[in-house]
């Protein structure tokens, strides 16, 4: 549900971003794609964007065209999907074709990385590079890793699915929220979910990057079996004792908030997996099982939200001064 592309600086000199020629309106689609549910790489430490800012600046690549697309990169910026990644090989800095390699060096790193890597038709031919992964402008929007982006998906609520699935949401984020009003420190089934989350989130380049969780939970006082009821108070020691190893092993910074639903007031019902990049709501809740004929009975759908849903979820929804629950109160576990 959320995919990772690359597009070489070519496919922004003025030759293609120009009025008279259709490329220009394929790059800006693509860009406009990737708002919805992508990731852009932006190679060779960030000096990706600069080449490209250094295009879309010729006095020749035509104006509104540059305005769309700036705008469309301006966006991504600010929502964190434009994907910083390690400097490109330097036996090669100087390879007329040297964004192709080192595009298919972050792919080789990591198979699962590139849905897909854009180029002008012209770059690929007379670089004689062969990928897969490779696809010319010409036939990018017809092109099976763009048509095939889902919005939506259905799997196994096996660690193994949600590992699969996770970990595309997770890699590059930097905050993540995980909400769930029957999400439990007392119930391994939710514990191997943030256990997996905690794992992946900021796990990218060979290095894990301590990032920050946070955990919305129910009144423990209505939590199943009976037996797990008790207070506010004695339920956030609980995630406190069980978190701080988990935060110790990953350098993740955690925060648990507790909530019910005021008198006559909204249910705390909805559950989601929310970061800054993007969010999914996933009705058949955050727990997860072990490979097995349980969690085959127990299929989870996750859907895409709009960026405007997920930004009011987590300001007016969840925040404790704005929200329509009742906010009983956190606990922060640092490593």
């Amino acid at each position: 549900m959320l995919y990772q592309y690359a597009i070489t600086p070519d496919a922004f000199e003025p030759s293609c971003i120009n009025a008279m020629n259709p490329k220009g309106v394929i790059v800006e689609q693509l860009l406009r794609g990737i708002q919805e549910n992508g990731l852009l790489a932006n190679l060779d430490l960030g000096k990706w964007m600069t080449i490209v800012r250094r295009c879309l600046q010729s006095p020749e690549t035509d104006p509104e065209a540059r305005h769309e697309i700036e705008s469309c990169l301006s966006l991504l910026h600010d929502r964190n999907r434009l994907i910083t990644h390690p400097a490109g090989a330097a036996e090669i800095s100087g390879d007329d074709f040297r964004w192709l390699h080192w595009a298919l060096h972050c792919s080789q790193r990591q198979p699962d990385l590139f849905h897909g890597i854009f180029a002008s038709d012209a770059y690929l031919e007379v670089s004689e590079l062969t990928d897969s992964a490779f696809v010319s402008l010409s036939r990018a929007l017809r092109s099976s890793c763009w048509l095939q982006r889902k919005i939506s998906e259905d799997f196994e609520k096996t660690e193994s699915e949600l590992c699969k699935h996770v970990k595309p949401i997770v890699r590059y984020a930097q905050r993540l929220h995980l909400v769930d009003p029957y999400l439990s420190c007392r119930k391994d089934s939710f514990m191997r979910t943030v256990e997996i989350c905690a794992a992946l989130l900021g796990l990218f380049d060979g290095q894990r990057h301590p990032r920050q969780i946070q955990i919305h939970a129910g009144d423990p006082m209505n939590d199943l079996p009976e037996a797990h009821r008790e207070s506010k108070d004695d339920r956030l020691a609980r995630w406190v004792t069980v978190l701080q190893p988990i935060a110790t092993h990953t350098g993740h910074t955690f925060k648990v908030l507790l909530w019910k639903q005021k008198s006559n007031g909204k249910k705390f019902h909805d559950r989601y997996i929310i970061t800054e990049q993007f969010g999914i709501a996933a009705p058949g809740g955050l727990d997860v099982f072990e490979d097995g004929s349980e969690a085959r009975a127990n299929l989870s759908t996750w859907n895409l939200l709009e960026h405007e849903q997920s930004r009011k979820i987590l300001t007016t929804n969840l925040h404790h001064q704005k929200s329509p629950y009742q906010y009983l109160g956190s606990k922060e576990v640092r490593p």
